[in-house]
């Protein structure tokens, strides 16, 4: 009876910590939907007006600043009239907002909305798409940026992975696969999406490497088996597959270009969120008292660029692949050439210092349930789309945005399962068990970088598909399309011949903007941007965060 009442006393000290700690995080408040940013429905800036631009609407944007300016990286971008890509090999865009014009995000309300002058080519109406050096079709999008105060940088996913026969062509520690194979392009094809499979599957090409234009027998991919979105089962062994990504310094002379500074093959940082710091040197140790987290400057000799990154957009939970989160650092580049050498995120030593590796084998997941002690880090969503990441001085803590929603919709490609869709490019053929839910960007937050992390609260819920009537965005007065919304305020769908009658809006590619950020209260009132698929269009929303 002893040892059973020490067990319990030692149960209730836990749970009481457990509470403790949880009432401590800041918490979302209420979040207020702006307005349409830019794409449907949002006014075009004046400098896009003369002569118009032929321009519908347009997804994510990521955000920096360079040169007193905010700068938004955007993905697929639509023509007006025809709703076609705004290129045939570069369809992303960019666009700018003069911070002097807008240096108090206290005036920015429903009413009065900044506009964003979309990059266009002098003279006409055409957009000015980005050009990595690399064909950036459908599914090719930039996944962030950066200023070192002269130059500007851009990450960008090329959905690409590699062949190979031995675990020495794939580098970075990473392990070739030899039954994997792959649809669609070959992977050194530098268009189109290159799908992986596993070999004996139906219409799976089994052997990817090619001598003179012959396959080689029993070659495969490069896989990362460390990747928490791996497993040994087909479908697991298909998320382990590593995707190309670039590195570009922009040109000086044209702001639509890029020119590489490397390719890296990843799995952990598919889907990767990025912020650069003025002071981040390891050996200090955690804590704010001991790294400088603001936003680099110009100078400083221990500026860095911080990654964090997941496997991909949408994990299995049910099949035990979460989409866990990782986390790098690289050196701030100081000019167009640089070495980006790469410091993976191993776990923490003594004094709780973090320990880092140059292989991303090494790499370790992050603790995403830091309230519950010996729960496994892994993400309890399915769905986590993009993230946003960003040091918020005044309450001394990282807060992330993530998450969304997802359509099941074969419109824009009927080959694809009818009960899956487009989720079936994310998950394969483990899309049934993918679970969807409410559609919510959620919050988390951490002391540092590396975590660990709080659990999830929902800023913002984009509402169930299957629900009756739709709720959330979906209802009368939302900001998405959902067929089954009744009322006199409900969102028009867009006008794409991929969306059918059935089609539904969704939430995701989250941006919380940094220089928009402001004490309110006793908290701060955040700015940022998220996409909706359905119009397709960028919105501007405002989140108060507690302390």
């Amino acid at each position: 009876m002893k040892l059973q009442g020490s067990v319990c006393t030692a149960a209730m000290v836990i749970l009481a910590l457990w509470v403790v700690t949880a009432a401590a995080e800041p918490t979302p408040g209420k979040t207020t939907v702006l307005g349409p940013f830019t794409g449907a429905e949002a006014p075009l800036h004046p400098a896009n007006q003369s002569p118009r631009l032929d321009y519908y609407g347009t997804d994510l944007g990521w955000s920096y600043e360079h040169n007193g300016k905010l700068v938004f990286l955007f993905g697929d971008t639509n023509k007006a009239g025809s709703f076609e890509p705004v290129g045939k090999i570069h369809d992303d865009s960019f666009g700018t907002i003069d911070l002097s014009r807008w240096p108090d995000p206290a005036q920015i309300t429903p009413q009065h909305l900044p506009r964003v002058k979309i990059g266009q080519v002098p003279g006409s109406s055409r957009v000015m798409a980005l050009d990595p050096g690399y064909v950036s079709d459908s599914l090719k999008t930039p996944e962030g940026g950066f200023s070192n105060g002269k130059r500007e940088f851009i990450l960008f996913i090329l959905t690409k992975p590699r062949g190979c026969m031995t675990d020495a062509q794939c580098g970075n520690s990473l392990t070739c696969d030899n039954g994997l194979g792959y649809r669609g392009p070959k992977f050194f094809q530098e268009a189109g999406l290159t799908q992986g499979c596993m070999d004996g599957s139906p219409g799976c090409n089994d052997d990817p490497l090619f001598d003179h234009g012959k396959p080689v027998s029993g070659s495969g991919l490069c896989s990362d088996m460390t990747s928490s979105y791996w497993a040994d089962t087909p479908a697991g062994r298909v998320s382990g597959m590593a995707m190309k990504m670039r590195v570009g310094v922009r040109s000086l002379s044209d702001p639509a270009k890029y020119t590489k500074v490397r390719d890296w093959l990843t799995n952990k940082f598919i889907n990767t969120a990025l912020r650069t710091v003025q002071d981040f040197v390891p050996a200090n140790g955690p804590g704010y008292e001991h790294q400088d987290y603001r936003p680099a400057t110009g100078q400083g000799g221990h500026r860095r660029v911080l990654l964090w990154g997941r496997p991909g957009f949408v994990g299995v939970a049910a099949d035990d692949r979460s989409l866990g989160l990782y986390f790098a650092y690289v050196d701030m580049p100081a000019g167009p050439h640089f070495k980006w050498k790469i410091h993976y995120f191993t776990g923490t030593g003594p004094n709780g210092v973090p320990q880092f590796s140059s292989r991303e084998k090494k790499a370790a997941a992050l603790d995403l349930d830091s309230q519950r002690p010996g729960v496994q880090p892994r993400e309890m969503h399915d769905v986590v789309q993009h993230m946003s990441i960003v040091w918020i001085q005044r309450l001394k803590k990282w807060v992330m945005f993530y998450g969304g929603g997802m359509t099941r919709s074969t419109v824009s490609n009927p080959a694809l399962p009818p009960d899956c869709g487009i989720l079936y490019l994310f998950a394969g053929n483990a899309c049934h068990d993918v679970v969807i839910g409410n559609g919510a960007i959620r919050m988390r937050t951490a002391d540092n970088p590396w975590g660990p992390w709080s659990p999830p609260r929902d800023v913002l819920v984009g509402g169930a598909p299957g629900a009756r009537p739709p709720g959330g965005q979906y209802a009368s007065g939302g900001i998405m399309h959902h067929p089954r919304c009744t009322g006199p305020d409900c969102e028009p769908g867009s006008p794409f011949k991929a969306f059918g009658k059935d089609e539904y809006g969704w939430l995701y590619g989250t941006n919380i903007i940094e220089q928009w950020i402001r004490p309110a209260g006793d908290g701060v009132d955040v700015i940022w941007n998220a996409s909706t698929w359905d119009p397709y269009r960028v919105v501007l929303l405002r989140t108060h965060i507690n302390p």
